[in-house]
């Protein structure tokens, strides 16, 4: 709002210290018309002294300019201003019938494209009605007889090519400025953006110096803790020892889901991948952990060789199965398969857990974002991560009461062995 005030403003000014060289020349004709023609002396006098008076008003406000931007208020009434003086002018030579009405639009017009539908352009639509009423409703003749044919037809042409000039110049005026201002607030966003991208990166990096600097005491402190478990005599020492154990665990958990998210990938090593044969491993990594929580994990998957990157494939799916085990309840199953797609391997994570809800689903992968307690969300996002450098993409379908499948799609180009 402040950035397009200041262009307002700056145009604005601009604006009123060109008028005058589009009205004087214009004044100019119109005087030598009508002191040409055969209207009364008293008439032509008249007109011409609203005529000095009009263009005096603007060369002062052209000389202000100079030093001076005009503020919106001030540029609002300068155009009433003018909206008055044309008035006048059109009541001296004809009212409603005047060759100068088509004049009265220039000012209004301009004020439209610099203020929209706020208060100040509907002043101005208010009092260009008022004008137009003002005129229709003065007797013909009144205070002077309307001008003849000729000189009248002159002098509309005349009008109308300094209402279009005046135009021009406002109106292509606001028009460049506001184009320059969106050209300089995408630079500004642009330089914003790669600003805020490197603070980011250097605050990632030092998150990740500081957990891997962590992550060796907290490893003395779980062993020192078991050790002091083993050696405990009485019960209540030995269950304290290992809840300071299990949240020393939890505090490796997250740090390790950290590192993972926030080092470097790099270039993908993408080499010819037994998918079947390496998701199968998750068998003996998992089971026990599985078995232990009372879920049945399966692993099915035709053979299927492809072009990826076996470390970052491996964990991405990990992060995804221990996801499913954890939102599991005993009694439940995960089920982990693989195929080829239309030139992608997929690999389909479902479980038969508490499943999650449209805008669950919708911010899952949004860093420390998480419905499970002592989670950081940071799995999933790695997830996507790998996905999308691989070409593919990670899907969640799910439903509260129905448990929740993830698809991961990884752009390879897979062939089946022969």
């Amino acid at each position: 709002m402040q950035l397009r005030r200041a262009q307002l403003r700056a145009v604005a000014t601009v604006f009123l210290r060109r008028r005058p060289w589009v009205v004087a020349p214009a004044l100019l004709v119109q005087s030598a018309l009508l002191a040409s023609s055969d209207v009364p002396r008293g008439q032509v006098a008249a007109v011409l002294g609203g005529f000095t008076l009009v263009l005096t008003f603007f060369g002062w406000e052209a000389w202000r300019g100079r030093s001076a931007l005009v503020s919106e208020r001030g540029f609002l009434a300068s155009l009433l201003a003018t909206l008055a003086g044309i008035s006048m002018g059109a009541l001296g030579t004809g009212g409603v019938t005047s060759p100068m009405l088509p004049v009265l639009f220039a000012p209004t017009v301009v004020g439209f494209a610099a203020f929209g539908r706020g208060a100040a352009g509907r002043a101005l639509l208010a009092a260009l009605v008022a004008v137009l009423a003002g005129l229709w409703l003065v007797p013909s003749g009144v205070p002077f007889p309307p001008l003849a044919a000729p000189t009248a037809r002159a002098m509309s042409l005349v009008a109308a090519l300094t209402a279009l000039a005046l135009l021009w110049v406002g109106v292509s005026s606001l028009s460049d400025a506001y184009a320059h201002a969106g050209d300089a607030l995408a630079g500004a966003g642009e330089e914003l953006l790669a600003a805020a991208e490197a603070r980011h990166a250097a605050m990632e990096s030092m998150g990740a110096q500081v957990a891997h600097e962590i992550k060796n005491p907290l490893t003395a402190i779980k062993g020192l803790s078991d050790l002091l478990a083993e050696q405990a005599e009485r019960p209540a020492d030995r269950q304290k020892l290992a809840v300071m154990s299990g949240e020393v665990a939890r505090i490796e958990g997250i740090l390790r889901d950290y590192l993972s998210f926030s080092r470097p990938l790099g270039a993908l090593a993408r080499e010819a991948v037994d998918v079947g044969e390496t998701l199968r491993s998750f068998g003996d990594l998992l089971g026990h952990r599985a078995a232990r929580a009372g879920v049945n994990l399966e692993l099915a998957g035709d053979a299927l060789v492809a072009e990826v990157d076996p470390r970052r494939m491996k964990e991405a799916v990990l992060n995804l199965v221990l996801n499913a085990l954890e939102a599991s309840p005993r009694g439940a199953s995960v089920r982990v398969s693989w195929a080829s797609e239309a030139g992608s391997v997929v690999v389909t994570v479902d479980d038969t857990g508490a499943g999650m809800s449209e805008a669950v689903a919708a911010r899952a992968g949004e860093a420390f974002f998480t419905t499970r307690s002592g989670g950081t969300g940071l799995g999933v996002r790695l997830a996507r991560r790998v996905a999308a450098e691989h070409g593919g993409s990670l899907v969640f379908e799910s439903a509260p009461g129905r448990g929740t499948r993830a698809r991961l799609s990884l752009g390879t180009g897979p062939e089946r062995p022969s």
